[in-house]
């Protein structure tokens, strides 16, 4: 076969767009000119420059002659490489060349090849997409979880080899939800890719900034000086992300919570150090919002104690070892008992009684509250209705719970118990609000419309009382217990003052928590509090003992 007629025959078995034909032994080569055409150049500067290594990307040369070399010695049945190629205006773009010997000497040396080639930057280009979506956060263009853990592993490795000291510091956002329920996805999509921008500016360029997934964060520190830099960068960093950003014409706060780990002298893996991470960035949660921790060991061991309580506290719920304690709240001027505050205990079948200081957080770390404040609710109201109708039950909500559809609980607990929406009172910490500001006050407006009183919780203990209090209308204020231990100094006495001062001007009574001594009665009363709750009156009853309590203050007051 002629070489035109193989060159025809192969135009017509491949349908590609470009053939070419080799000369091995001067390395000369003909191109057809349509391809030509395409690479940008003419066949006369061809003819004058051949042998034409200069078409194939300088760092694809070596490749390409490797492949051809095989295929001569019969190692490979036909020639084939993908590699880039040089257009006459210096651009460059990937092809795939096929080939095969078509002619040998009388000494059976390949004198000749024929082959095609097409380009394939479109798949390339998609291949390299797929590769860096394997690695990248679609929408900040982050690093993901698994290019991470790869810059982790590298950053361990440097710092074992004391070349530099490095952390990993685990990110989650406060508030993120808030603003997306408020804009939309779309919103919210933009506030994380600001977030990202923010992060990437606040680092050196050799760190990492990952995005692990929904609103939560990484960073992989290196070059450290030591733990007060690690220290140093999370508090620049909170307050970065603190400043405010405008969103579609509307401006919106969020708030940071930070939990780092240093890499240890000791071996460690990446999954390790993000594991420590995220046990401090757990104990940096539990304490508020803007908050940071890095990793000792004294925290694993607590956080080992808290998966045991979680574990111990799913078994109770199912066995049913939870149940209601009741403490009167008395009005001062009538001394009459108002409500009751319901209390939750937990009685271990090995430990004993378990705080609620202990139990309530890992409720809420797990999700566990969930169940556990739809029971407290349902039981409240069923044990209330055994009591006088002017008596109301007061049952404290997480933060937790107004993520996890609350009205819902509370109409399927006062339907379920038969009892009036206006004897049930809500009583909500700062902590809730500032969570989820705008979420939580919406949902407090429509509780308010089915008859539920609402009070504001440990008051003065957040930083910002005050925009809540102008936010949404409580029908109580409970000062935190304390302000009432410390009442007798006149700073405590004189922010008891100013808080009944503003309860008056907004038509909000004002409940004197923590009153153990006659003492601290006779002053919360001077200081004109409506309502007092403590000791000194009860301590916490069980719901056996509530009608016996209200008998005996009857008696009392009729001597």
């Amino acid at each position: 076969m002629q070489p035109s007629e193989e060159r025809l025959t192969l135009a017509l078995d491949s349908g590609v767009e470009g053939i070419w034909d080799c000369n091995l032994a001067d390395r000369s080569i003909w191109i057809s000119e349509r391809w030509l055409a395409r690479l940008g150049y003419t066949v006369d500067a061809i003819e004058a420059r051949q042998p034409m290594d200069h078409i194939v990307h300088a760092e694809d040369r070596e490749r390409l002659t490797l492949a051809m070399i095989e295929h001569v010695k019969g190692l490979a049945s036909t020639y084939e490489c993908e590699h880039r190629v040089v257009c006459g205006d210096g651009t460059s773009f990937w092809v795939l060349t096929r080939g095969r010997v078509v002619e040998w000497d009388g000494t059976g040396r390949a004198v000749r090849a024929v082959g095609t080639q097409i380009d394939i930057t479109h798949r390339r280009e998609a291949e390299a997409r797929v590769a860096y979506l394997a690695l990248h956060d679609d929408l900040t263009s982050l690093p993901n979880r698994r290019l991470l853990r790869q810059r982790l592993d590298r950053a361990v490795i440097r710092a074992r080899e004391g070349r530099s000291s490095a952390a990993v510091l685990a990110c989650d956002l406060d508030g993120f939800k808030a603003v997306n329920d408020t804009l939309g996805h779309t919103g919210g999509d933009r506030l994380l890719r600001i977030v990202a921008d923010r992060l990437l500016e606040a680092v050196g360029s050799g760190d990492t900034v990952a995005r692990l997934g929904g609103d939560e964060f990484a960073l992989v520190l290196e070059g450290l000086g030591g733990p007060h830099e690690v220290d140093a960068i999370a508090k620049h960093v909170i307050a970065v992300l603190g400043a405010p950003i405008e969103i579609d014409g509307m401006m919106v706060e969020i708030g940071v919570g930070i939990g780092a780990a240093m890499v240890p002298d000791e071996t460690i893996t990446a999954d390790d150090l993000l594991r420590r991470a995220d046990i401090a960035l757990n104990e940096a949660k539990t304490t508020g919002r803007d908050t940071y921790r890095r990793f000792e060991p004294a925290l694993a061991a607590r956080h080992s104690a808290r998966h045991l309580l979680a574990f111990d506290m799913k078994d109770a719920i199912r066995r049913g070892d939870f149940h209601l304690v009741y403490q009167p709240v008395i009005d001062l001027a009538a001394e009459t008992v108002t409500s009751f505050e319901a209390l939750m205990r937990w009685r271990h079948p090995e430990r004993g009684l378990i705080s609620p200081m202990e139990f309530i957080p890992v409720a809420e770390e797990t999700g566990l509250i969930v169940a556990l404040g739809a029971w407290a609710l349902a039981e409240a109201c069923r044990e209330a209705t055994a009591w006088p109708d002017e008596i109301r039950v007061a049952v404290n909500v997480s933060t937790v719970q107004f993520q996890h559809d609350l009205e819902r609980s509370v109409s399927s607990a006062l339907d379920g118990a038969g009892l009036s929406a206006d004897r049930l009172k809500l009583e909500v910490t700062e902590s809730a609000l500032m969570r989820d500001p705008e979420g939580v006050v919406a949902t407090l407006h429509r509780l308010r419309a089915l008859g539920v009183r609402i009070a504001l919780d440990d008051f003065g203990t957040g930083y910002s009382s005050l925009s809540y209090l102008r936010r949404f209308p409580f029908d109580k204020i409970k000062i935190d217990r304390t302000f009432i231990k410390d009442i007798a100094e006149p700073d405590a006495a004189a922010i008891v003052r100013a808080v009944v001062g503003l309860g008056e001007r907004l038509g909000m009574s004002i409940v004197a928590e923590g009153v153990e001594t006659a003492e601290q009665l006779d002053l919360v009363r001077s200081e004109g509090c409506d309502e007092v709750q403590g000791f000194l009156f009860s301590r916490p009853l069980p719901a056996s003992e509530v009608q016996a309590f209200l008998r005996s203050r009857r008696a009392s007051a009729a001597a």
